[in-house]
Formats: structure tokens, sequence, C-alpha cells
């Protein structure tokens, strides 16, 4: 539904986001006059155009490093999942400011206020989060277990099997279940209600393989990876691994089509499309490093996850330099 040269030195990275409804791709535009844009009409952009809608590029860290405010002017600290309301907002797993941030279809960045938790001295780690239809938070967390909250509902569950539970992505599906990736097997959430290992990996991956992304396909299907394997799991749980002759870099998050015709991901910090058997590169990392905005392969992107609009015209990636950028993909 997230230990990579690319990512961060000895921390568990990524992912990556609930089933990624209702956000037109043109709902959060940043203007050349660094004032955040709305729902207004804008021509069309070119296909696979880059541009960053939240954040100030910055490859490092510098205080302060959670700032609120508009879009080009709020900061966020190596944000890692990304997913859509169902009232257009972004929800971002703002990993080393430990918080949660939201930014609204007027590109208004704010922190989600949470309960101070006393068993994790308030730590959070945040991989990924989900919001439901009713406003209940998902987080999953690297060695913070899962934390589900509604304040208004009186809502606040955490549950933390062990210091090292990890789950590192998580995805909403269309029945509002939310389906994450823990270790070396898919879980879910109904409500409050938390099931472990549902279906386990254990037989198909090495020692040291964890599971690190999540995409819903329809029909029950899910895509599931670890960092250089990624598997198809039918509603049954049988699974199939894919691509077996790809050499992936390192997977981090997975977003589907509807129609389940075409997968997103995040390799080796590339965003890149599958289709038809065949991968096409979108956008990636370039050797300048300066977080250009751009079209495709023009642009520098340093992706953590993404997440695909109901549109299905644009995706939504977390960049490890502290920015959120748009991508249009039709």
């Amino acid at each position: 539904m997230k230990k990579h040269i690319l990512f961060l030195v000895a921390v568990t990275c990524v992912l990556s986001a609930c089933k990624k409804e209702s956000l037109s791709p043109d709902a959060v535009l940043q203007s050349t006059t660094n004032t955040p844009q709305s729902l207004s009409a804008v021509a069309t952009p070119e296909l696979y155009t880059v541009r960053t809608i939240a954040g100030i590029f910055n490859a490092e860290s510098q205080r302060p490093n959670l700032v609120d405010g508009p879009g080009p002017k709020a900061k966020f600290w190596k944000p890692h999942g990304i997913s859509v309301s169902g009232d257009g907002s972004l929800y971002v797993a703002d990993f080393f400011n430990s918080a949660i941030r939201k930014i609204s279809i007027q590109n208004i960045v704010s922190t989600v206020p949470l309960s101070y938790n006393t068993d994790t001295g308030g730590g959070l780690l945040p991989e990924a989060v989900t919001i439901s239809p009713g406003g209940t938070l998902y987080i999953v967390s690297t060695a913070y277990g899962i934390r589900i909250y509604n304040k208004a509902k009186g809502i606040d569950v955490y549950n933390r099997i062990s210091n090292s539970d990890s789950n590192l992505d998580m995805e909403q599906d269309s029945k509002g279940v939310m389906w994450f990736v823990g270790d070396k097997a898919i879980g879910n959430i109904t409500g409050t209600t938390i099931k472990r290992n549902l279906v386990d990996f254990t037989p198909l991956l090495a020692s040291h393989e964890t599971l690190r992304g999540i995409g819903l396909g329809p029909n029950g299907v899910k895509y599931v990876s670890t960092a250089t394997q990624l598997f198809k799991v039918s509603a049954q749980g049988t699974i199939t691994k894919l691509f077996p002759n790809v050499p992936f870099t390192f997977i981090s998050g997975i977003s589907v089509t509807k129609n389940g015709e075409t997968l997103y991901i995040v390799d080796g910090n590339a965003v890149k499309k599958i289709k038809g058997g065949v991968i096409t590169t979108i956008c990636k990392p370039l050797a300048a490093a300066d977080g250009r905005d751009g079209v495709g392969l023009n642009a520098d992107v340093v992706a953590a996850n993404l997440a695909l609009s109901n549109s299905e015209t644009a995706l939504f990636v977390t960049d490890i330099r502290n920015v959120i950028r748009k991508v249009t993909i039709q």
C-alpha cells in the first residue's frame, strides 16, 4: 500500500501511498511568481512535464526543517509516501520531520496534528499515510509500527509488535481497506482491525530481503516489491514474479491504473512506466543534481514514492531533496 545508497544511509525508506484517488492533475501547481495556484484552468502541458509544486529544493537538511504555508514556501525533510484523499488533498509522510503533512487543493501545506504517544516518545518516522473517507489517518512507519488516528472520532490506535516493526508502504483499495507491506508479508487494516501476515513471501525471499512497495489493481490484484523484485498477487493469494530477468535497482513505490494495464514504479529513484511488458523511464536523477523542472528525461527527479491522480493524467511524486513534484502522464 518503506539502506539505499541513493536515499538515506542506514535508514530503511519508502513508501507509498493510499489508493491514489481524486486529485485533478492541475489542482496543485507552482507558478513562476512563487505563489500557489489552485484549480484554475491551465493549458495542457506537454507529456511527462515535471513541475515542483511544494517544498524548497535542498539536498541537505537546513533548519527549520518543517515550515507550513503556501506550497513554494513550505519545507519538508525527506518526504516518503504520498497519497490523495477523496477531497483532492495530498497527504505526505514527512519522514525525518516525523510528521504527516497535508497539501490542500489550494496548495497550502499544513502539519496534521497528532496526539503525543508516550510509547514512542513522540517518534513516528512515517513511510506511508492514507486517509479514509471518514477522515481517519492510517500511518505505517520505520521502527514505530502502525498508527490509526481520528481525534474527532476518538480513535487513537498504536500497534507495534517489536522495536524493529517497520512497515514500508500502504495503499487504500476501493472498499476503504488499507493494505500494507511489513517485513516479508502483506497485511491489511479494516477500520481499526489490523491483520498481519495475510500473504507470506518468506519462501521466495532471501534472508535479508523485505517487502518495500505495494500497489493495488482491480479485482483484488496486488503488486508488491522488494528492492529488486516485483511480484503480482492474485485475489486468492497466488504469487507470480514479474520480469525475472530485469535487474531492478531499488523499487520504492508502485501505483496502478484502475484497469490494471499500466504500472508506475519508482526504481533507483527514477519514475518508470510498465505497460504491455515494456518498461519506460519517464524521469530520473540527472548528474547536475539541481532539481530542475522540465520535460521527461530533461528534468532532475530523485523520487521516493508516487501517487496516481484519479483522472490518471498525472503522478504526484515525493523527491528526497525535500520537494513534491507533479508529472503529467497524459
